[in-house]
């Protein structure tokens, strides 16, 4: 099964990293790995996941990308 390792960078609310849990587990997702570390001076927090049990990395990408509380998203290589 492939994994894909992400960064994420959020919005400075609990309610954020919330939403992006419930978002992988409601598409399916398995997330194996995460993280995220609050950055107060930015009002935000970056955000590390790996993530498995999906067909399309792209697939992945594009529906997290959707998500309000999401500010950046970058896909981290192995």
């Amino acid at each position: 099964m492939s994994e894909l390792k992400l960064r994420l960078v959020t919005t400075g609310s609990l309610d954020s990293l919330e939403k992006v849990l419930h978002s992988s587990a409601e598409d399916g997702l398995k997330i194996s790995n995460f993280s995220a570390e609050l950055v107060p001076e930015r009002g935000h927090y970056e955000v590390r996941m790996s993530v498995s049990g999906f067909t399309s990395q792209h697939q992945v990408v594009s529906k997290l990308a959707m998500e309000k509380d999401i500010r950046e998203l970058t896909p981290l290589r192995r």
